[in-house]
């Protein structure tokens, strides 16, 4: 009888230690899963901000290119007619 007793109680011990486990698990995912909330909401925050300082960026250069179009509107179009035939001529091949 004392062996049965013992089984039994080992079942139980096996059986709490799994429930702590299985709780420890549960709360170490809770942490994991606010973490990578937190860094998610920042890293888009980031992006954001890149993408403003990237579209300000290229109107600079849009304004600046429209600029010395304005100023040199023969040497543009070279330099597009040029470009242009360079670049039909690289994917010609």
């Amino acid at each position: 009888m004392a062996r049965l007793s013992e089984v039994k109680q080992s079942a139980d011990d096996i059986g709490q230690t799994a429930e702590e486990a299985l709780e420890s698990t549960r709360e170490e995912l809770r942490k994991l899963r606010e973490k990578l909330h937190r860094n998610g909401a920042q890293l888009e925050d980031e992006l954001r901000d890149a993408g403003e300082r990237f579209a300000e960026g290229a109107r600079t250069f849009g304004n600046a290119a429209a600029e010395q179009v304005r100023a040199h509107p023969l040497a543009a179009f070279g330099i597009a007619f040029a470009a242009g035939y360079i670049l039909s001529r690289a994917l010609r091949r």
